[in-house]
């Protein structure tokens, strides 16, 4: 339980300390002045005043925030003009900036940290003709674990067909008839097994139950540098591609709320280390998009106003604002309510869960658990 509690304060803590770094630099860049920036919310354990900015450490380590001079949006009976130092002062550009620069810097944690996962690590072959038919992890309950399967076992035959390859593994599999005969090496012995025809799922009849064993490739600092911001690319395009999906087919899109964040975070924090670290870039993307969404009280809403300002000149009313800024509210504990009890319903009550094959060339794996 205590290592659960840590983990969600190592993961949660820099992302949105992060995020209000990217607002902290911008004011600084853009000439607004900072009153407050904190780590943590409630009561204050330490501050210190360096120039016009207080900086404070609270209680309670979750996120923090940064408090800009003035009021975001001045009002129009107001007595005097606000100061050049206030954020309402500032050109739309500068006030654009500010509040896109924390999603901004969400994106950069999430590239330098997929670019050192990748410089220290390597990256894995994606070619499946180029992987060999080593077993990497076996599933509970199928065939594999059956008859004995483990990690490292290197597939060597099928049906007396020589297998050099996880595609050609799995292209065996998928085109069996009746039984399947293994050869297999394990520490240098060679061994054989039979799966039986009635041993195989009638709902996934090639379904063996194993993942492959990944192989990693060096890289040189350069190339891993491009890596971490095509992954930041390349998770925000997927998200986007799903939720597209599932409005397309008039499904609700799959969310993981406060419960799901802190659910999966607890499984990565028993898992290694690299995949602790690669949920933290992971949410920091996730962070990151969420808040460019153009949803009022979101900092993509205000992005949307101040490009509104610059291209009309001129703000929306302070009504209109208002009304915007509560739809916005209610939309957003809408979605949280939603989120949780999709986290609800994924976590406690799971659905029957299958281990099946792929044949995506561009997959590490090529098998993957998938929910039936």
């Amino acid at each position: 339980m205590l290592l659960s509690v840590l983990a969600v304060l190592v993961v949660l803590s820099p992302i949105v300390i992060v995020h209000e770094f990217g607002h902290y630099i911008a004011c600084r860049l853009t000439g607004i002045r900072v009153n407050e920036f904190s780590f943590g919310f409630g009561k204050i354990l330490w501050h210190k005043k360096v120039g016009d900015t207080d900086y404070q450490l609270r209680a309670i380590p979750f996120g923090g925030f940064v408090e800009p001079a003035g009021p975001m949006f001045h009002p129009k009976n107001a007595k005097e003009p606000p100061k050049p130092y206030e954020f309402a002062a500032k050109k739309w550009y500068a006030k654009f900036f500010m509040v896109v620069n924390g999603a901004l810097f969400n994106y950069l944690l999430a590239a330098i940290i997929f670019a050192a996962l990748a410089y220290i690590h390597g990256v894995p072959e994606t070619d499946i003709t180029a992987l060999p038919a080593v077993v990497g992890t076996v599933s509970k309950g199928y065939p594999a674990e059956k008859i004995n399967l483990l990690p490292k076992d290197i597939i060597t035959h099928i049906n007396g067909k020589s297998i050099h390859s996880w595609k050609e593994l799995a292209d065996a599999i998928e085109n069996r008839q009746g039984d399947l005969q293994l050869i297999y090496q394990r520490n240098g012995e060679t061994l054989q097994a039979t799966v039986k025809e009635a041993d195989f799922s009638p709902e996934h009849p090639t379904t063996l139950g194993i993942m492959v064993q990944p192989v990693m490739h060096e890289v040189p600092l350069w190339k891993a540098i491009g890596l971490g911001f095509y992954q930041c690319y390349y998770w925000t395009k997927l998200s986007f591609t799903s939720i597209i999906k599932s409005f397309s087919q008039k499904k609700a899109p799959e969310l993981a709320g406060p419960i799901g964040i802190v659910n999966i975070i607890h499984q990565a924090a028993h898992r290694n280390l690299t995949d602790f670290v690669f949920l933290i870039a992971l949410l920091s993307v996730a962070v990151g998009m969420f808040n460019l969404f153009p949803i009022p009280i979101l900092d993509g809403g205000y992005a949307l106003v101040y490009l509104w300002e610059g291209l009309t000149h001129k703000l929306p009313t302070e009504k209109t604002l208002n009304v915007a800024v509560n739809c916005g509210l209610y939309l957003l504990i809408l979605l949280v309510v939603y989120a949780s009890y999709s986290d609800i319903k994924r976590i406690f009550f799971k659905p029957s869960v299958a281990v099946t094959q792929t044949t995506d060339n561009t997959s590490s794996s090529e098998v993957s658990h998938v929910q039936d």
